[in-house]
Formats: C-alpha cells, structure tokens, sequence
C-alpha cells in the first residue's frame, strides 16, 4: 500500500536505499534492489514492505493504516520492546501496551549493500524519556538482512550497571490471498487462548484459519509454515530466541472495532509472531546482549 503514499525524496542513503518524507514530515525508509522492494518507517523502525519481484506481498500493511508519531502503524512488523502485552505492574500504571519500541523514533546506522540483497540497522537508545517508562540503560538494534527472505534480528544491548529482564514481539502481519486458502502447521499442541483468558489447551499441530484467534503457543521445535493455495506458495517461518509463537487475527468484529483496518481487512492478514511473552522475560547482565530472531521466506 506504501504506492498510495505521497512521499518526496529528502536523500539517497546508498545506492538501494533512499530517506523520504510525507507532506506531516513522517519518514520512510525505501528500498529497491534488483531482487524486490521494501519500505521501514523511522518511526518504530518497522518494516512496512516487502515484495520479491514477480510475487505477491510478503508482508500486510492496512490500507487505512494511520502514520503519526502518537501510534504503532497498523500491520508490517511491529517491534514490541521491552514488554509484551501490558506492563508489569511494578513499573506503574498507564503505561503502553507492548512497550515504546514500536512508537519511539528510531535511528539508521548501518547499510551495507550485498550481491544478493540489503542490510540495514536501526538503533534505539535510552533517553529522559524511555527511562520514564523503564528505568534502565540499553542499546536496542534491529538489524534487517533483506534477500529473497526476511530476516530480522532484535538486539537487546544492556550498556547500564545493573541487569534488566525484558519481554518483546517481532509481530509480523503476513499478507495472504484469503483465510479459506490457508493451512498453519509445525505448531507446538500446547498454547494459551487469550480469547479464554488464557487458559491453557492442546489443540492439533495445524491450524485453519476460520475464527477470530489470539493464541501464545509454546516455542516450537519445528519450522512453522502457512500454505497458501490461491497464491500457491509456502511461507516459513522460522524464529529463535524465542519462548512462544503468537497467533493473531483479529476477524469479523475485531476488523470492523480498529479505525485503522478497513471491515475486510482480517480477509488478507494472518500474524505469526516470533515473541518472549513469559512473565520472568529474558535477563540480560551488564555489557551484555540477548536477540530475538525471526526468518519469514
């Protein structure tokens, strides 16, 4: 959808890849390398775009996705960072829902240009304001190896003297042709239905998409694929250090509640997200890293 966006080129960053900004001043990241196109925002450093050439979509954006710098863009790939979900209470109250990563602004550090593809880091660091929300020191890197594949891997930098726990989604929008066409399998029998309050059931390793789902499945030991017949391709993902995979879509009523997704829009998205959603998180000592990686190809 990032064809409907009217933006101007502000600067050509390598020979792929190129700054450019909305008529609000919100900004893009556009990719176009002889093997496909992608597309990031600065704003969460998310990934909004990815098309190998002569293919479908990868990747689902909303059609009446909302760019401002007040909320998380609807669709891509989210980063949720440093929790899942909501807060832990120790931290106080109001706080936003899975984390600042995904609303703060973020900065390029790194293109390198590769026969096969690009890579590209972005880098968050603490400020006066994030330790409002999270009172530790971090350097917090998504570094994005685009191919013919995805591949996305979430840095968790301690730079601070004590060690910090920290909870985190790469929650990825995959485009698809339509539920009906689609079979999810390779999943772990045991998950949570949020749609249940969480309780806990064992279901069947592959999954039909038929209903509104919002399902933290325990990691799985194998590969997870979605098969789709219409577009007749197998989409893998493959993710590590993680402890769950998240399920999500939102269906019929869901669609028709969010401002930001047109009534149909559940027809096209399915998400499966590589995340860290116990309660504990992940510890991760001074001067010291921990990642989260997904592979989507």
């Amino acid at each position: 959808m990032i064809e409907l966006l009217d933006l101007k080129t502000v600067n050509s960053l390598s020979p792929s890849v190129i700054l450019k900004r909305d008529n609000t001043g919100y900004e893009f990241i556009i990719i176009k390398h002889e093997l496909f196109d992608a597309a990031f925002t600065l704003h969460g450093a998310h990934l909004i775009h990815f098309q190998v050439k002569q293919q479908e979509p990868l990747i689902w954006l909303s059609k009446s996705a909302i760019y401002n710098s007040e909320k998380a863009i609807r669709g891509g790939v989210p980063v949720c960072w440093p929790w899942f979900g909501a807060a832990d209470p120790s931290l106080g109250e109001n706080l936003p829902s899975h984390g600042f990563a995904r609303t703060s602004t973020w900065d390029v550090s790194k293109i390198s240009e590769l026969s096969e593809g690009i890579e590209i880091e972005f880098k968050l660091l603490n400020n006066d304001e994030t330790q409002k929300l999270w009172p530790f020191e971090f350097e917090l890197t998504l570094k994005a190896t685009l191919t013919n594949q995805i591949k996305l891997e979430l840095i968790s930098k301690n730079t601070g003297n004590k060690p910090f726990s920290y909870r985190a989604a790469l929650h990825t929008y995959l485009n698809i042709s339509a539920p009906e066409s689609c079979l999810i399998t390779g999943l772990n029998t045991q998950y949570n239905n949020s749609l249940k309050g969480g309780k806990t059931e064992t279901g069947d390793s592959t999954l039909q998409i038929d209903q509104a789902i919002d399902a933290i499945y325990k990691k799985s030991p194998y590969s997870i694929t979605l098969s789709d017949k219409k577009y007749q391709r197998v989409v893998m993902v493959e993710n590590t250090g993680n402890d769950s995979e998240v399920l999500w879509t939102p269906w019929v009523q869901g669609a028709k509640d969010f401002k930001d997704m047109p009534d149909d829009g559940y027809q096209t998205m399915f998400c499966i997200e590589a995340a860290i959603t116990d309660k504990a998180g992940v510890e991760v000592q001074p001067n010291t890293c921990n990642t989260l990686t997904t592979i989507i190809s």
